[in-house]
């Protein structure tokens, strides 16, 4: 490894002493005189006082007799004083006498005004326009020193060499600065003995005698002359123990000793260097001193210096990070060997050292299984590629396999099985296990098509492990039953039960349950009972399992009419998992009932509102309570029930009923006034519902009862069309007929039929029917705005039959025309007025969608909030939810509020948002402060590892961030490096790299 020293040697004989001396002028004399005067004074060099008279005699000689030569001298004091106008001045005589006989010297003295202000190329320029043979000998020689040293310093050495060749054979004085400058530009071009043959004859110079030793000494140091580098090394030091070169000295000494061999010798004078400021970047210094550390056994100490020593790409570097890889693995840390055999493995210069450092690398990440993209299998792979002839290739043969068996890189294994020819039986296993992994990740992912593809590969498979065969059936049935395929579900998870070795696992006992699922949604329930109880005796951690086990039990006896059974078993329940006692009361109430146990009903009921006040069964309860007291005869409780129904929950179908329970009581009790009022309630509050067309039947039979007709036809006039239900022949039979030509399939008819309907009936009873179908067969047609008009007449009256489909409709054209607002309104009402669980979740999941889509902030959390209060919610809902919930929170700037939605996402980064979680997560604590806890969150995400790969690249970002905090700039550097060879998505993550390394290399 060569090294070249520039120091600053050029201009040791250049400076010129600047010669200064004030003598006041006497009074005014004649002009010719003043001229002779300082002309004398400037030829003693006396150049203030000769600037003075000089000044005097342009002021008073009009006709300027001597004004040439007057302003040269006067140029040439401005220089020889150093005055800070000197090369203006300078530059202006030539330019006002540019035929001169001065120019020559004039330009020779800018190039050296030039020259002393380190302004080099301006100052070769100036020197080359003058001739340097026209010059006094002094002069010359001068300024062939200051041209030759210009061009050294600008590091043109053969124009250098040039200009101190002639200098040396024109000059007596400067001959041996001639010599010692050629025999630098020979070392600095490697051409050794003639540089030694200079160094020496300089040498014998006084001037340059504590300096030529330490070239020589350095040049025998790069012809590995080592004892006779380190002879000279210790004799400088012992004559020259203080001078500027000796910490050069201490450095050629114990890089002698390292080249000897004599490690623990080197030590010393190489940390005296090294602990310079000059030293701390000598990256072959660092290296001898590191390697030197390393022979000794001092490993924390040789990683120091060895990450001193990288730097740009080249040998060096490559030979730096293998050592300092080889010295992590001495004291234990395999996370920094692996980074640093790494960065070894990916540089060429040496192809036996990349070989070396490509399989410890290697080695490394399948003994700390460390692969965040794809390492694991692609490092092995590429070390046969590209050393197929090693030593270290059988072994890695056998690496290979065991890392097919144990990678989480699951789509990278598959791909280099995929090139192996004639795969053995314990490739073919790792195969099997591999499609079963990425099945597991694709349906963590809700891809449950794609899910099932991968598992019936691994299930083709499975003669080389009967577990994960039975997994893979597991599984399969898992996916299908998420899309609602029973039968094949329930095929799959008896599959799973005949081929699982285990019996007595969390997963014997999830079929079994699952098993009984699948018969109770085909209705099938003496067929769930079975597997349900086989279920309640297997082992089963989940209390929440537990508890809904016995409650599809209860569910089942109930629909057999088994009501003790049922009743026993809801109980069982309740107790199994108390969260979960809302649906045990409520059915056990209804148990009771139907046992015509009412005041039990009430009361277990009553439980059920004091427990559980949020549960989604409150309007159910007070519904429930309400008709008990009915039954009970006691029909001012019901009532009283009936109204805290309609006060809390006005959008629930329930509440409809109840109102015309309530008016039906009345009119009972010959309360006519309370029944009309009842009556009227229900028909404006619910218009175009089945309730208030029964509302009105009942109203018209109080009035014709009370002989007041002409009230009720006054009444009934108000009521908008499709809100009245009193008909005439003409209406009614318009309409049947429309409706019969519509129910026979004749669209084209039936518009044609409802559209006349229309109008001649604008306000007709069957208005709301006929919008309805007419905005149903343009949905049909994709005609979204008629339909949306058609149907948006049916919302007018949202408790109709046909409201709850048209508002389906309604949302989904919105949603499709971006229309995000409405959408998520229609969508917070069908949730409200969902009769089922099912249908609420699917409902809240559309608006939540929604409100994202719309950016509102305020709906998002709502609605997340709502959706994650529901029981039984599917895994890919509930993280969906508290990834919108959290994400709104971080938008409005609470992202303590979102800590809890992102720790319990990121338990899973094989999904995408339990991904952004963990990252996030990390972030949220770099931000606070908690930087121990950011590196924690971001070294086990790097362990968990993710499909997701963006989000793993940025946690490796910040990973460099919070290093750089901890002022560990070397493991901050080191982690982009790996990021930066291992990520190849085109996307931000390169731009995040090479702005912290720049900033890392400033620093």
């Amino acid at each position: 490894m060569k090294r070249k020293r520039k120091l600053e040697i050029a201009g040791l004989a250049c400076m010129m002493p600047w010669m200064a001396f004030a003598q006041q002028i006497g009074p005014l004399a004649a002009p010719v005189r003043l001229f002779e005067d300082g002309k004398e004074l400037f030829l003693r060099h006396d150049y203030a006082a000769a600037q003075q008279t000089l000044t005097h005699y342009l002021q008073q000689d009009t006709s300027a007799e001597f004004a040439e030569e007057a302003a040269y001298m006067l140029a040439c004091t401005s220089y020889e004083l150093n005055k800070p106008g000197r090369i203006r001045r300078l530059k202006a005589f030539v330019e006002q006498y540019p035929d001169s006989r001065y120019v020559n010297r004039v330009n020779a003295l800018i190039g050296s005004a030039y020259f002393f202000d380190k302004n080099y190329p301006e100052a070769i320029m100036y020197f080359e326009k003058c001739n340097v043979r026209w010059l006094a000998d002094g002069e010359r020689d001068e300024v062939l020193l200051r041209l030759g040293t210009s061009y050294l310093k600008g590091g043109a050495l053969k124009d250098a060499a040039l200009w101190f060749s002639i200098l040396k054979d024109v000059s007596r004085e400067y001959r041996l600065d001639a010599v010692y400058h050629l025999a630098y530009i020979d070392y600095a071009r490697e051409r050794y003995d003639e540089a030694l043959e200079g160094f020496r004859l300089a040498g014998e110079s006084g001037k340059y005698a504590p300096y030529t030793p330490y070239y020589i000494a350095d040049i025998c140091l790069e012809k590995h002359d080592y004892q006779k580098a380190k002879r000279l090394a210790d004799m400088y030091l012992e004559a020259y123990p203080r001078h500027e070169y000796a910490l050069l000295m201490q450095r050629i000494g114990g890089e002698a000793s390292y080249g000897m061999g004599r490690y623990a010798e080197a030590v010393k004078p190489l940390e005296t260097y090294c602990g310079s400021p000059e030293g701390g970047k000598d990256r072959e210094a660092q290296y001898a001193l590191g390697m030197s550390y390393y022979q000794t056994g001092v490993y924390s100490k040789a990683v120091d210096a060895l990450n001193k020593a990288t730097g740009r790409p080249d040998a060096l570097t490559q030979n730096a990070y293998l050592h300092s890889g080889l010295a992590y693995l001495q004291l234990k840390d395999r996370t920094r060997a692996r980074m640093a055999f790494e960065q070894a493995s990916a540089m060429t210069f040496d192809r036996n050292v990349q070989e070396q450092a490509l399989y410890n690398y290697a080695l490394c990440i399948h003994e700390t299984s460390y692969s965040p993209f794809a390492e694991s299998v692609t490092v092995f792979e590429r070390f046969l590629n590209e050393f197929p002839n090693s030593a270290y290739a059988a072994k890695v043969n056998d690496y290979l396999v065991e890392v097919y068996m144990n990678t989480r890189s699951y789509q990278a294994a598959l791909n280099s099985i995929a090139k192996i020819s004639h795969p053995g039986d314990r490739i073919l296993e790792a195969k099997q296990k591999l499609l079963f992994r990425i099945g597991i990740l694709a349906f963590a992912q809700a891809a449950f098509e794609n899910a099932i593809g991968y598992f019936t590969q691994s299930i083709d498979l499975g003669r080389y492990d009967r577990q994960t065969k039975a997994d893979a059936y597991y599984w399969r049935g898992e996916s299908k039953y998420r899309l609602e395929q029973y039968a094949q579900a329930a095929s799959d998870y008896r599959l799973y039960l005949e081929y699982t070795p285990g019996r007595t696992g969390e997963e014997y006992a999830l079929a079994l349950y699952n098993l009984g699922y699948v018969a109770f949604k085909q209705k099938q329930y003496e067929q769930a009972l079975t597997w349900f109880t086989r279920c309640s005796q297997a082992q089963v951690k989940d209390r929440r399992i537990v508890a809904d086990v016995y409650n599809r039990m209860g569910d089942c006896h109930f629909h057999a009419r088994r009501f003790a059974e049922a009743s026993a078993l809801y109980a069982q329940a309740s107790a199994a998992d108390p969260s979960l006692g809302d649906y045990s009361l409520f059915q056990e109430a209804f148990v009771k009932g139907l046992q015509r146990d009412y005041a039990g009903k009430i009361q277990t009921l009553n439980r059920l509102l004091t427990d559980y006040p949020a549960s989604p069964y409150i309007d159910d309860a007070l519904y429930e309570q309400g008709r008990a007291f009915v039954q009970q005869e006691n029909n001012a409780g019901a009532i009283e029930r009936y109204t805290v129904l309609l006060q809390r929950f006005p959008e629930s179908p329930l509440s409809r009923k109840a109102s015309n329970e309530i008016g039906l009581l009345y009119y009972q009790e010959d309360k006519y006034s309370e029944a009309i009022a009842a009556y009227k309630k229900v028909i404006s509050d619910y218009p175009g519902s089945e309730e208030a067309r029964l509302a009105q039947r009942d109203l018209k039979s109080i009035y014709i009862d009370l002989n007041r007709v002409d009230d009720y036809l006054s009444f009934v006039s108000t009521l908008p069309g499709g809100a009245n239900f009193d008909v005439n022949e003409r209406d009614s039979l318009t309409y049947v007929a429309a409706e019969r030509v519509y129910m026979r399939g004749e669209t084209e008819e039936a518009k044609a039929s409802f559209t006349r309907y229309l109008q001649s009936f604008p306000q007709g009873a069957f208005s709301v029917n006929a919008s309805y179908y007419l905005g149903l067969m343009a949905y049909n047609e994709k005609n979204y705005t008629e339909a949306s008009a058609y149907l948006d007449k049916v919302l007018a009256y949202p408790d109709n039959k046909f409201s709850g489909e048209a508002m389906k409709l309604c949302a989904g054209i919105a949603y499709q025309e971006k229309e995000y607002g409405k959408a998520l309104s229609l969508y917070v009402r069908i949730a409200d007025r969902a009769a089922s669980q099912e249908e609420r979740v699917d409902a809240l999941c559309r608006a939540l969608e929604c409100a994202r889509l719309s950016e509102n902030p305020e709906e998002i959390l709502a609605l997340a909030s709502s959706l994650l209060s529901q029981s039984k919610l599917a895994p890919e809902v509930e993280n969906e939810a508290r990834y919108a919930r959290a994400k709104a929170c971080i938008g409005e700037g609470k992202t303590q509020e979102a800590v809890g939605d992102l720790t319990l996402l990121a338990k899973d980064t094989r999904n995408e948002y339990g991904a952004e979680a963990k990252y996030l997560l990390a972030q949220f604590y770099f931000d606070t402060g908690e930087t121990e806890k950011a590196e924690k969150e971001v070294l086990d995400y790097i362990d968990a590892s993710t499909p997701h790969a963006y989000w793993l690249a940025r946690s490796f970002v910040l990973l460099s961030d919070i290093y750089m905090k901890m002022g560990r700039d070397v493991d901050a550097k080191q982690y982009l490096l790996s990021l930066k060879q291992n990520y190849q998505a085109d996307d931000d993550i390169q731009e995040m790299i090479e702005t912290r390394l720049e900033r890392l290399e400033n620093e």
